[in-house]
């Protein structure tokens, strides 16, 4: 049911080429965005935009790869059921709860008849942010995708939204594909939205705006992307989406963004290799592996900023220590995660703090007569702020770049394969 015109790339060379039995089919994940399955003036869900996708997905699995498609909709498709208009001001929270409640069964209707008719099978999945931030939860999901891609399944993917506790949210799908595309280790996701990628700022409003068609760091865009949600169902916009692709480049999974109602040409195009399509994020060179990976899912609580000391600690492959923090933020406990930010704020990475916000603090205002070792010993803990195995860089190339090194190539790669070294994949706890 493609078009004519559009011919998908075999993948059957890249397969070969694999050895691991979760990664025998380059994976693919598609997140559809409420504004891209409803109506809004109508309150009615877009049938033409839902097969168009669904067929895309056909084509995608006879090709050769797996797709995940991470759908919204669920509060969407609930107001349809209940006959509820959208309005100016959104639900509250329990009432898009109670509506995606509503809602979830009665997507997944149209996805199990549209797909019967093109003779695909899928499978609902429901997740949280604490189904992921748990290791033992995150390996059982994984599992659970690797077989659903063994059997030939096309998994449909939404947050629980009736069990999920706000602390303990995605809270947008956005987030949620950014995860998903981590989790099951895709090459590609693609952001389906009602805009055609990224611009330097809103071209409904400002008709000098420019469309941005690659990006390699986001920490260097200079863009106004404004922080609200794409709908009023909806809970997400570009902000997020520039979460997503952050999350998604440190796995190693590149990100576009791209119209909704040409996605069956823009994947197609992007899978071949051809330019002018959307926004693409590329994806890091060497990306993050095992625990390192599975870091990028655990829930930010707060974030330290770092000297320049510390931040050639974090990029070398070594722990922070307490004396290259100069600000703590946010409220964390122990062996929760944080964002590590330069003097700056720009994010370098992400880690498990040895120890709470308060006693960061205390140590903070001590000043510079107290040493590590004296604050060691008083809280007998461990000598590193946040460990080395503990870290995951986010950003190697603005940190890179913010330094006066002799070998920017030797660096950058020493960078990479840090995150990715064997040590740090070990599926045993935190040290």
């Amino acid at each position: 049911m493609t078009p004519p015109d559009v011919v998908l790339p075999d993948v059957e060379v890249e397969n070969a080429m694999s050895s691991s039995p979760s990664s025998m089919k380059t994976i693919v994940v598609i997140k559809v965005g409420t504004s891209s399955l409803l109506k809004a003036e109508d309150g009615v869900i877009s049938l033409s935009q839902l097969c168009a996708m669904c067929e895309t997905v056909s084509s995608l699995s006879r090709a050769g790869y797996s797709v995940v498609i991470v759908s919204s909709g669920a509060v969407g498709a609930g107001m349809v059921k209940m006959g509820i208009k959208p309005g100016p001001q959104k639900p509250s929270l329990a009432r898009k709860q109670a509506l995606a409640a509503i809602g979830q069964p009665h997507l997944m209707r149209y996805y199990e008849d549209i797909f019967n008719t093109l003779g695909v099978k899928c499978a609902q999945v429901l997740l949280t942010l604490e189904n992921l931030s748990n290791r033992t939860q995150y390996g059982k999901a994984k599992r659970t995708f690797e077989q659903l891609f063994e059997l030939g399944v096309v998994p449909i993917v939404n947050e629980n939204d009736t069990v999920a506790v706000e602390e303990l949210r995605f809270g947008d799908n956005d987030t949620l594909s950014a995860h998903v595309a981590a989790l099951v280790e895709a090459k590609y996701l693609f952001l389906l939205t009602d805009v055609d990628g990224l611009y330097t700022a809103n071209p409904t409003c400002d008709p000098t705006a420019e469309k941005i068609e690659v990006v390699e760091d986001i920490n260097a865009l200079d863009v106004d992307v404004g922080s609200g949600a794409g709908s009023s169902v909806g809970t997400g916009g570009m902000v997020t989406k520039l979460t997503a692709a952050r999350i998604a480049s440190a796995a190693g999974c590149q990100t576009v963004i791209c119209l909704a109602s040409v996605q069956s040409t823009a994947i197609a195009d992007v899978l071949e290799g051809k330019t002018n399509v959307g926004t693409k994020f590329l994806a890091a060179k060497k990306s993050a592996r095992g625990k390192k990976r599975w870091l990028l899912t655990v829930p930010i609580k707060g974030a330290v900023r770092v000297d320049e000391e510390g931040a050639k600690a974090v990029l070398n492959g070594m722990g922070l220590m307490a004396e290259h923090v100069v600000a703590v933020e946010g409220t964390f406990g122990v062996q929760e995660s944080v964002r590590i930010l330069d003097e700056g704020g720009s994010e370098l990475g992400r880690g498990l703090s040895n120890y709470r916000f308060d006693s960061i603090e205390e140590f903070l205002n001590r000043g510079p007569q107290a040493s590590d070792d004296e604050w060691e010993d008083e809280l007998d803990g461990p000598p590193e702020l946040i460990h080395a195995n503990n870290v995951c860089v986010t950003n190697a190339s603005a940190l890179a770049n913010s330094f006066v090194l002799r070998n920017i190539t030797t660096y950058g790669s020493m960078i990479i394969e840090s995150g990715g070294s064997s040590d740090a994949d070990s599926d045993g706890p935190p040290p």
